[in-house]
Formats: structure tokens, C-alpha cells, sequence
């Protein structure tokens, strides 16, 4: 699991964090003095806070169901509908590959997908495709990174990978799209 390097050189900081319900299951929004810090999606609220913990092993973690309501509440409409790019304030953190990774994915419009070849060759980094496909699976801002419009070039659709298993988030914003259109 990938865990915030940052924080093991400084002292610890506080990450306050609220939870709630979306479309998809449990949800998480986790957030630093400056912004949030992780948007997580999973099966369980217990899931949650042990992935939270993993992420941030240094920080003292203080649930504040109040005070995040606010932040977790727009989230959980964002991902009912992910139409336009996220706008609440992240504080993205990770190597500058990653960071350049991301800023590219969250170019990506609802409703569209690209290759990691391609997110690659958009950050002038095309022989980088493992690197990019590794920024996408630590990327721990469900929707407003939407990582999960990045797929293999060869040949996986938006409703499946290569191993044939649903993606779920990919099939769930591809029933919106339908609906949406309708």
C-alpha cells in the first residue's frame, strides 16, 4: 500500500475526516489544514478508516463527522454525477511524475477515456507507461482524479479490463452516460 512519504520527514500533521454514503458504497473525505487529502471509496466504513490509517501513518487521524459533512456531502453528489471536472480544492501530494500524471488525468471529461501510452506521451514522458499506470493506481482521489477512465490500449473497453472483470466505476459512469442521454 502506498502511504504518504512526505509525512516521515516532518512532524506528524492532523488530517480530520468524515464518512458517509455514495452511489458506490462507503465514503470517505479526508482533508489537511490546506485541502483534502483523500477521497475514498469502498464495501465497508471499517475498510475506510484501516486504508485511511495506511495512507496516512504519521498523522493523527480525527474523525470530525461535523465538520466534514459540508465536504462529504459534496462528494457524494459529485460522484452521483461526474460531469464536470471536480471543484473542491485538493491537496494532491506525491512525486512530481505523479503529480504531472494526475494533473493530466483530471483533463479527462466525463464520459471519455485515454491509455496510460497517451497520458504518458500528454507529459512528455512516453517510454513512462509502467510509471503512469503506477501514478494511477496510488491515486487516492476517487472521481476527482478519475484514474479510472485510463485504460490498456490493447483493446480493454470502458465496461471491462483485461482480465474480462467489471470495472466498476468505469460501468457506473457509463450507465450515467446512458441515462444522460436518454
Amino acid at each position: 500500500m502506498f502511504s504518504d512519504g512526505p509525512l516521515t520527514r516532518r512532524a506528524p500533521e492532523t488530517i480530520r475526516y468524515g464518512t458517509g454514503r455514495c452511489a458506490l458504497g462507503a465514503l470517505l473525505v479526508a482533508s489537511s489544514g490546506r485541502a483534502i487529502v483523500s477521497i475514498m471509496v469502498r464495501d465497508t466504513q471499517s475498510r475506510l478508516i484501516r486504508d485511511l490509517g495506511a495512507r496516512f501513518p504519521k498523522a493523527n487521524l480525527v474523525r470530525d463527522e461535523k465538520g466534514s459533512k459540508a465536504n462529504v456531502a459534496k462528494v457524494g453528489r459529485y460522484i452521483a454525477a461526474p460531469f464536470r471536472p471536480f471543484a473542491l480544492p485538493l491537496d494532491i501530494r506525491g512525486t512530481d511524475l505523479q503529480q504531472r500524471v494526475w494533473s493530466e488525468v483530471r483533463k479527462i471529461p466525463f464520459g471519455a477515456t485515454s491509455t496510460y501510452s497517451r497520458i504518458a506521451e500528454a507529459i512528455d514522458a512516453p517510454k513512462a507507461i509502467r510509471a503512469v499506470a503506477g501514478a494511477c493506481s496510488r491515486s487516492w482521489f476517487a472521481f476527482a482524479v478519475p484514474c479510472h477512465r485510463v485504460l490498456h490500449k490493447s483493446g480493454a473497453t470502458p465496461q471491462t479490463r483485461l482480465d474480462g472483470r467489471q470495472y466498476r466505476w468505469v460501468d457506473y459512469e457509463a450507465k450515467l452516460a446512458a441515462k444522460r442521454r436518454r
